[in-house]
């Protein structure tokens, strides 16, 4: 096969073009189309007349920087809240009022599905967030030194950039984590906090995370660093807690490797606890400094809602909840199930999980701390599950697991996924043996490209072949 070259391409690097704006992209871009070519807009909206020039090259669509709008479709374009928005890459679509960015994503979620055909009625629209504003329970901030002032920077990293923006202020987050983090910010001198650098390995922080629940009103601060060598942690760890009563508990997270993961695999608490609890309902989470928990809670709880209705409990259930963190799907339904199993690789989740169990007084729970792929076979074996639980990270199921769950009797499956691209790829492979019943899209996520699906699948027969046979 030939390889794809840039010849015929109707538009050159650096070039500046006029384009008229269709829709949005999956991602911080929209799309608009050059003599049929795709050209991608950064910070674009659907409605914009624009001139714009060549940032990227590829074979089947270029990118575009926006150097002039002409003209815009105010029912589309509006003015962003968060001063930083045209620079931070944190959010992306703060420049869509809030009832179009719903929109956008149930066209996006069209066009992923479309493969699928879908009958009628099954893709549903998209459920919105009461509040699409301070949301975030989490933060999650690297850090850098300014070499001018000694002074700490801690924020988001601009889009399609290293270079990292100062945020002071936030309009998606709790607004708690405004003042915790500047306070770790003005202690940063005075207890010598500098940002590691990975190039001169030199330099001590690499992100500051504060987490908070939502209905609980407790906050953790969790410092990740290459060692847990800090001067005076203890009197860091007084000042920051003395001033912020919020706090719960203050901890340093070592990670010395050199990946993109940002915590590493142990955790020292400097003061009170490792950890917090939320509220759902009358269930109480414990939620460590390293474990996963949703970011919106709010839509969480309408989250759990879809997932009771799709599984649609008798009491009489064995239900498998793969990825199942720190036991939120799980716990929720073991009140109307007979038995749920959950998997799960993180160890401090599995504990979390176990912890709130016996919290909430559930008997009928059972943690495995594993790999999903290594364990899936022989739990489906043992417990024969009626309903599996799919909650995988944004990379999708391994194909292990779908091989696993294809020659199994699982009656129903509810397919949670914060990536449509791997979902659809995933439910393609599914959709062999089981019928795509409903897809709910729910937004975990406002002024973000980013889409949660909660999808119901039921069996169409018994399986005799693996997958892709």
């Amino acid at each position: 096969m030939a390889k794809s070259t840039l010849q015929n391409i109707p538009v050159s690097a650096g070039e500046i073009i006029d384009l008229e704006i269709d829709s949005m992209a999956y991602d911080n871009s929209a799309v608009a189309r050059y003599k049929d070519f795709i050209i991608f807009v950064d910070r674009g909206a659907p409605g914009d007349s624009v001139k714009a020039q060549i940032t990227t090259l590829r074979p089947n669509y270029a990118r575009a920087k926006i150097t002039e709008i002409k003209g815009s479709d105010p029912n589309h374009r509006i003015e962003a809240d968060c001063k930083l928005f045209k620079v931070c890459g944190g959010c992306q679509w703060q420049h869509l009022p809030y009832e179009k960015q719903l929109e956008q994503k149930d066209l996006l979620l069209q066009n992923f599905f479309a493969k699928l055909n879908l009958t009628d009625r099954v893709l549903k629209s998209i459920l919105g967030a009461d509040n699409s504003w301070n949301y975030r329970n989490k933060v999650q901030y690297p850090v850098r030194t300014m070499e001018k002032t000694g002074r700490l920077k801690a924020g988001y990293f601009e889009w399609h950039s290293n270079d990292l923006i100062n945020i002071k202020y936030c309009p998606i987050q709790n607004s708690l984590f405004d003042n915790i983090v500047e306070t770790v910010r003005e202690l940063a001198p005075k207890y010598r906090m500098t940002a590691y650098n990975g190039k001169n390995k030199t330099g001590w922080l690499r992100h500051i995370c504060v987490r908070v629940g939502e209905n609980t009103k407790e906050a953790l601060l969790t410092l990740v660093a290459i060692s847990e060598n800090l001067s005076y942690s203890q009197e860091f760890a007084n000042e920051v807690m003395n001033k912020h009563p919020e706090l719960v508990g203050v901890c340093i997270n070592i990670n010395t490797n050199t990946t993109n993961v940002i915590y590493g695999p142990k955790t020292k608490v400097l003061k009170g606890r490792g950890y917090f609890f939320e509220a759902i309902g009358d269930l109480q989470f414990k939620i460590s400094a390293t474990s996963f928990f949703q970011v919106n809670t709010s839509q969480t709880i309408k989250l759990l809602e879809i997932l009771n209705n799709f599984a649609s409990l008798t009491g009489q259930e064995n239900i498998l909840d793969a990825y199942c963190g720190v036991g939120l799907m799980s716990l929720f339904l073991a009140k109307n199930a007979k038995q749920v199993i959950g998997i799960e690789e993180i160890k401090q989740s599995i504990d979390d999980a176990t912890f709130s169990a016996k919290e909430n007084n559930i008997q009928n729970a059972i943690f495995i701390n594993a790999k999903v792929e290594n364990r899936i076979k022989d739990v489906l074996e043992k417990y024969k599950p009626e309903i599996i639980i799919l909650d995988p990270p944004r990379a999708g199921c391994n194909k292990t697991i779908l091989e696993s769950v294809l020659n199994t009797e699982v009656k129903k499956i509810i397919y949670t996924s914060c990536n449509p691209n791997t979902l659809s790829r995933d439910l393609e492979i599914l959709n062999n043996h089981y019928t795509v019943k409903s897809v709910q899209p729910i937004d975990m996520f406002p002024h973000t490209y980013h889409i949660e699906c909660i999808v119901l699948l039921e069996r169409k027969y018994r399986p005799n072949t693996v997958c892709g046979n």
